[in-house]
């Protein structure tokens, strides 16, 4: 936030009424679950020590910055550990301009980031090395930009998850990635941290620009384009989700408020926030999520602006026990918390 005008990936408002998610119905009649999010502290955590990893998957303890994203450590062509936050949002990974002099990474050209209200000219630096845990990426030319824009040491793109698995495990604080379809699918084998009366929901998805677009995904009664961006604070949906909205429900236009807001490269947008009919995701239902519209350079730039599209923030994930996204398989598993979980961080 810049003087208390507006919201960013850092900084929202508390203002913004927690969502109510539960797992709605389905064919097979799944058993009806329900979370109460006014019911999680995250300042607080109930939730035991986790146990040992399955062999070969990097399990790594992680923080939160002031937005509630999450911060891995990252290691930067041996050096580190420094603090990036896991953003499933970006194409690329960043890399903080502070950073440049620390490591003393070459120079390796210019190329334009993308922000929320269009793209920027941004240097390159020469990375030989960026590790997470045992997962390794060599030679890569990573945009750079000051600390004080990305609120950390660096952003984790999804060009480093890319054909990996990765998971958001909120309750017990943690970060798993590992290769796609290592291992036995997750939750079902003895390693596993999902209790076994609570069923994973697993959501099919497909690839854009990169991204894993969630296949069968409404809000309200409009399909949507929905994405997970961890690196997002906010749920934020286009203004062809707001018009489509307002076309079903015609008073939902006059719940609408403006609200400005501020991106992690410093660039600004107006948009406007309301309470959201139902998000549905596969068979699963997000009740009460705030949510902003605005015309975001993103959407244009994914080719997204003339149809329903909405990218799911850190508001919304982080009251899981744990998200999972699974390149490899093309699918994102949402494991509900335990009644009464309270969440670190």
């Amino acid at each position: 936030m810049s003087s208390g005008q507006g919201w960013s990936r850092r900084s929202l408002a508390a203002a913004l009424a927690p969502a109510l998610l539960s797992a709605c119905a389905s064919p097979t009649h799944r058993r009806l679950i329900s979370i109460n999010l006014l019911d999680t502290d995250p300042t607080k955590s109930s939730v035991d020590a986790p146990t040992a990893p399955p062999s070969g998957i990097a399990k790594l303890e992680t923080a939160f910055d002031e937005a509630k994203r999450m911060v891995v450590p990252v290691y930067i062509n041996g050096r580190g550990p420094f603090g990036f936050v896991v953003d499933t949002g970006a194409n690329r990974s960043v890399v903080a301009s502070e950073l440049v002099e620390t490591c003393s990474l070459p120079p390796a050209g210019r190329a334009d980031v993308h922000g929320i209200a269009g793209a920027e000219p941004a240097n390159l630096a020469a990375v030989k090395r960026l590790s997470v845990g045992e997962v390794v990426s060599s030679n890569l030319s990573m945009p750079t930009l000051p600390r004080a824009r990305l609120g950390a040491d660096g952003l984790l793109g999804v060009d480093i998850l890319r054909g990996r698995t990765m998971m958001l495990n909120f309750a017990q604080n943690r970060f798993e990635i590992s290769n796609s379809g290592q291992g036995v699918e997750q939750g079902r084998d003895a390693n596993s941290r999902i209790p076994s009366h609570i069923d994973p929901i697993h959501v099919g998805a497909t690839y854009r620009n990169g991204q894993l677009v969630i296949l069968d995904a409404q809000v309200g009664e409009t399909p949507v384009s929905a994405f997970l961006d961890s690196g997002s604070q906010v749920t934020v949906g286009n203004l062809a989700l707001r018009d489509a909205v307002v076309r079903t429900i015609p008073d939902f236009g006059v719940r609408l408020a403006p609200v400005p807001l501020i991106s992690a490269t410093g660039q600004t947008a107006m948009g406007q926030f309301a309470p959201l009919p139902t998000l549905r995701l596969g068979g699963m239902a997000v009740h009460e999520v705030m949510g902003i519209f605005a015309e975001l350079h993103i959407f244009n730039l994914w080719k997204l602006n003339d149809r329903p599209a909405i990218l799911i923030g850190i508001d919304v994930l982080r009251h899981f026990h744990d998200v999972t996204l699974d390149f490899g398989r093309k699918q994102v598993i949402f494991t509900p918390a335990l009644p009464g979980e309270r969440r670190r961080g």
